[in-house]
């Protein structure tokens, strides 16, 4: 299996999760949605768009080299709105995955940000995204837990 082909079923697998947390939160109520964790103080919606804006931030800087302008979260009120920009961001992943050979994947980026510059393998930023997301996806899966939404099991190994 090639460098590429790994990172696309890690991808899937963030995704496939993803949206399996989404269709679980959207019989949870809007105080539910909106109410604050006791652990890092981040509601089920602020937790949805935190992925979304992690996932599209990083993918504007690998795409550009500069860092894109933050997602507003006020752009993204609801379920309905984060479904819609979460499944627009998978689109463009997957444009960006597709464009990707493991030459690319082990070159260095140069991302530059409020006059900083940093130099990553793509590979490294890939995995970050994949990893930062199973954190929250973790976080997501508590919280709708609390409200008699269990997610089940989110093992990688159990997806196909």
């Amino acid at each position: 299996m090639s460098v590429r082909e790994n990172y696309t079923i890690q991808f899937e697998y963030h995704w496939r999760t993803t949206d399996h947390l989404l269709n679980l939160a959207a019989s949870v109520d809007r105080a539910g949605l909106e109410r604050p964790s006791v652990y890092g103080g981040r509601s089920i919606r602020d937790l949805f768009f935190h992925i979304l804006a992690t996932d599209a931030g990083w993918r504007g800087a690998l795409e550009t080299g500069q860092r894109p302008a933050p997602l507003a979260s006020q752009d993204y009120p609801d379920l309905t709105a984060l479904r819609s920009g979460l499944a627009d961001e998978e689109a463009e992943w997957h444009a960006f995955l597709v464009g990707l050979d493991d030459a690319a994947l082990e070159s260095e980026a140069v991302l530059r940000s409020g006059g900083r510059t940093m130099r990553v393998a793509h590979w490294r930023v890939l995995q970050h995204l994949v990893l930062h997301g199973m954190q929250h996806h973790a976080e997501l899966a508590q919280l709708l837990t609390a409200v008699d939404r269990s997610p089940g099991d989110l093992d990688f190994i159990f997806f196909s």
